[in-house]
C-alpha cells in the first residue's frame, strides 16, 4: 500500500576554499530541516542531518609533484530514528481465534514504538587520511599507487541500534587500504 505525504525541506551551504599549489583546502557547512506530513503526523524522515561539516586537505609534494596527502574530517549531527518503549508477547490466535488456549503457546516479541522518529542517534564524526604517488612512465602511461586509512582514530560511530538484542551496532572501525590504477 502506498502513503500520501507531504514534506517540507530547506538548508543552507556555506563553502570556503583556498587553493594555491602545493596546498588545497575546502570547509563546508551544511544547515538542514526536512519535515514530512501523513496520515496525520508530521515527523523528520531518516535522511534528516540537521547540521553537517566536511573540512578536505591536499598536500603535494616531492621533486615532480608526484606525492599527493589528503585528509577529510566530517562531522555531522545525528539522524533521526524512533525509539522503543517497551516490548510484549504477541500472542497469535489465528486457528481457533478467540478460543486459541494461550497457556500452550509462545508468542512472539512485540515491540512498542515512541513518535516516529522522535529521537535522535549521537553525532558523527572520522577522519580519513590517504598518501598517494605517481609515475608518468609514458606520455601516454601513467601509474599510481594508494595507501588510505578510513576512520583514523577509531570513532564508534552508530549504524543501528538492534532493538531485539538491545545493543548498538558501529560502523566501520579503522579501515586500511592499498590500491593501484594504471592509466593508459
Amino acid at each position: 500500500s502506498f502513503i500520501v505525504e507531504e514534506g517540507q525541506a530547506y538548508g543552507i551551504d556555506f563553502n570556503a576554499r583556498y587553493n594555491t599549489t602545493p596546498y588545497y583546502f575546502k570547509l563546508v557547512y551544511s544547515l538542514a530541516y526536512n519535515e514530512r506530513t501523513g496520515e496525520q503526523v508530521s515527523y523528520n524522515p531518516h535522511w534528516d542531518r540537521r547540521h553537517n561539516l566536511n573540512a578536505v586537505g591536499t598536500y603535494q609534494f616531492g621533486k615532480l609533484n608526484n606525492w599527493e596527502l589528503s585528509l577529510r574530517w566530517n562531522l555531522g549531527s545525528g539522524f533521526p530514528f524512533t525509539q522503543t518503549q517497551g516490548f510484549y508477547e504477541n500472542m497469535r490466535m489465528q486457528q481457533n481465534g478467540a478460543t486459541t488456549n494461550i497457556k500452550r503457546q509462545n508468542g512472539q516479541l512485540g515491540i512498542i514504538y515512541d513518535d516516529l522518529n522522535g529521537g535522535r542517534l549521537p553525532y558523527y564524526h572520522r577522519l580519513d587520511a590517504s598518501l598517494k604517488k605517481a609515475w608518468q612512465l609514458s606520455p601516454n602511461q601513467k601509474l599510481q599507487a594508494t595507501l588510505s586509512v578510513i576512520n583514523t582514530y577509531n570513532r564508534n560511530n552508530v549504524f543501528y541500534f538492534d532493538r531485539v538484542e538491545y545493543k548498538r551496532v558501529n560502523q566501520l572501525p579503522i579501515l586500511p587500504s592499498l590500491s593501484f590504477s594504471y592509466e593508459f
